[in-house]
């Protein structure tokens, strides 16, 4: 059986390697580490050494030494998988099954790996050895940057052709369709291939582990048409929102200080780094993710955001406090100065202020007065009691109660408030965040009683009551988006989405009706729609009565799910119905991708156990992926 490195190192991060061996050795705290009698030789004074900060043990009595896995293997004298596996038992991590479907994916997730890697190999080369590649030298030195720090990124150039790459992997014997796999060529329509990145500046991008699993490539030249920046697609290797750019560089280093530095663009870390700053991490230019948090959270509990002090470097850092705080990690903000982000900032004033910046991060409670401060919303009582609710909004977020006092304590004392009017609006905010925590599983429930109703019904097996109470939330929202917006809403929905979509019988109807009010009436309003639905013939009176309420319900009540995509970073305004529709819908098409993902896997795994090709379905995989990555992406509904 052979596990992804990514999936070791999970398991490793997840052990305390002091808890584990504690459990066999009595441990003693001398300084940073732990010391004890060694258990692989007798000794009667402790040379056994354990280090929590570096999750290492050694002997300095026999020489023995290792991590949690070789401790494990030595231990208890098995084997190397019966160690991950025994780790993974302790630290509740699920291994994969060793399934023939599985080594496939296994043996083309390794085929990937080596394609990027080889790619990434000849970008440096053509850097450092080629005369094209001293334009692009000539630019990475303006930013800043030295030779060994290029040769630590493996910073590279994509030649200025639409084939290089493609000749090179031929001599390497590369396959063009893994070349394609991985994000590095496109397919024209006539067959032919073509490389995806042609007269960049190219930032390979590496897992935890250190393997290039993709790449960031930046414009040089002028008549470069497809934007500043270019990255990888989605790949069975690569998945955006997972990866923090220069985790397997820092993640010693974070471990060492206890905390992790996070920027935002390639640029800003090289810089910093190149500084002596080394447990830092950069979100590669998109807004943080809970996955990229999770990464984090293996190496430390703390992260000091640095963001620029612009309104929308300030939004974001908000967004990226919220979500630190839920995973349940401490966090702190370093603002810099107007105009400047962390690249800027370094070439201006060097290292030492940087860590001076960093020294003098504050809380996130003194971060948000600040922001509204910045907007001149402190100077009246309205922007006050504004900057306060956000800040116990921001404060609900954390879930040891304990920590959640002493905040509150922190905000009466700064703004000369009583802490039990300040506990009340707390509690407020916790029971929004509980039924949002519940959000999913409750969606995922009625989801699924639907499916099986409709099979049901469609079996002719049950006859089920049908009621409006179990309509997905983003289908309620959809219709409610287009009674409100009318028109142009209605004909935005309808161009990516038809009735007969809704999941829902009666979401479906009332889509159907709406649909039809549009291709006949100049105009669409509920009360015109009342009448249609009162009319439609086919209908049984318990149906009309329940779809009017259906409709009735949509026009008094709030969107359902805006508050949610309020806390995830979208501005939802009141009444911006087509904010709306598109935020639902790409709900929708996002749950249906997952859902044939779902499907494609086990059909792969059906015919994999039948001794059948699963190469469609690891191309099928493939292509769901990018799909499932446009769908996410700004580019996906663009106005």
């Amino acid at each position: 059986m052979r596990l992804p490195p990514e999936k070791i190192e999970e398991i490793r991060n997840s052990t305390d390697i002091v808890e584990l061996i504690g459990a066999f050795v009595k441990l003693k705290k001398r300084g940073k580490n732990y010391v004890g009698l060694c258990p692989f030789h007798n000794e009667k004074t402790p040379s056994f050494t354990v280090s929590s900060d570096k999750q290492m043990y050694h002997c300095f009595g026999c020489g023995v030494g290792g991590n949690s896995i070789s401790f494990m293997m030595e231990f208890e004298k098995i084997s190397f998988i019966e160690a991950v596996k025994s780790l993974a038992e302790k630290a509740g991590i699920s291994l994969p099954v060793y399934t023939p479907e599985y080594d496939a994916i296994a043996n083309e997730q390794e085929e990937l790996y080596s394609a990027c890697k080889a790619a990434g190999l000849f970008f440096y080369h053509n850097l450092t050895e080629t005369s094209e590649g001293k334009f692009a030298q000539e630019y990475f030195h303006k930013r800043g940057f030295s030779n060994e720090t290029i040769r630590t990124f493996g910073l590279g150039y994509s030649p200025n052709s639409w084939d290089s790459l493609i000749k090179h992997a031929e001599r390497e014997n590369i396959p063009l369709q893994t070349l394609e796999k991985a994000g590095l060529v496109r397919k024209r329509d006539d067959g032919s291939y073509y490389d995806y990145f042609r007269g960049r500046a190219m930032f390979p991008i590496f897992s935890s582990t250190g393997r290039t699993v993709g790449f960031g490539a930046r414009k040089l030249y002028e008549d470069d048409q497809l934007g500043k920046y270019l990255n990888s697609p989605e790949t069975l290797i690569y998945n955006k929102s997972r990866i923090l750019y220069g985790i397997s560089h820092a993640k010693e280093a974070i471990r060492e200080k206890d905390y992790a530095v996070l920027v935002e663009g390639y640029a800003d870390l090289i810089r910093v780094y190149q500084e002596g700053i080394r447990n830092i991490v950069a979100s590669s230019g998109t807004s943080l993710t809970v996955e990229q948090i999770q990464s984090i959270s293996r190496y430390t509990k703390n992260i000091t955001i640095v963001y620029d002090a612009d309104s929308a470097g300030s939004k974001a850092a908000m967004r990226g406090v919220d979500l630190i705080l839920e995973k349940d990690l401490d966090v702190r903000v370093a603002v810099l100065p107007q105009g400047d982000d962390p690249d800027s900032f370094v070439g201006k004033y060097g290292g030492e202020k940087f860590l001076a910046l960093l020294k003098n991060s504050v809380s996130f409670v003194d971060f948000i007065a600040q922001a509204f401060e910045r907007e001149g919303y402190l100077k009246t009582p309205e922007g006050q009691t504004k900057a306060v609710r956000t800040i116990i909004q921001t404060i609900s977020k954390i879930k040891d109660g304990i920590k959640r006092n002493f905040y509150i304590q922190l905000v009466a004392e700064k703004y000369g408030l009583y802490e039990s009017l300040l506990h009340q609006e707390l509690e407020k905010y916790i029971k929004i965040e509980k039924s949002r925590s519940e959000y999913q599983l409750v969606r995922d429930e009625i989801d699924e009683a639907q499916l099986e109703t409709d099979t049901q019904n469609l079996n002719g097996s049950k006859k089920t009551v049908t009621t409006t109470e179990n309509i997905p939330l983003a289908e309620r929202d959809i219709l409610h988006a287009m009674i409100d917006g009318g028109r142009k809403v209605t004909e935005f929905v309808f161009s990516n989405f038809s009735p007969e979509q809704f999941s829902h019988p009666y979401a479906k109807i009332l889509a159907q009706e709406i649909h039809s009010l549009y291709e006949t009436a100049d105009e669409l309003n509920a009360a015109m729609l009342i009448d249609s639905i009162t009319e439609t013939p086919h209908l049984q009176v318990e149906e009309i009565e329940a779809i009017k309420k259906l409709l009735t319900d949509l026009v008094f009540s709030q969107y359902e799910l805006s508050k949610r995509w309020a806390e995830e970073g979208t501005t939802i305004i009141k009444g911006d119905a087509m904010q709306i529709a598109r935020d639902a819908l790409r709900t929708i098409l996002l749950q249906t991708v997952q859902k044939k993902l779902e499907v494609n896997q086990q059909s792969m795994k059906e015919a994999s156990k039948r001794g059948e090709d699963v190469s469609h379905y690891l191309q099928t995989h493939t292509q769901l992926l990018e799909e499932k990555k446009f769908l996410s992406s700004e580019k996906c509904f663009q106005k």
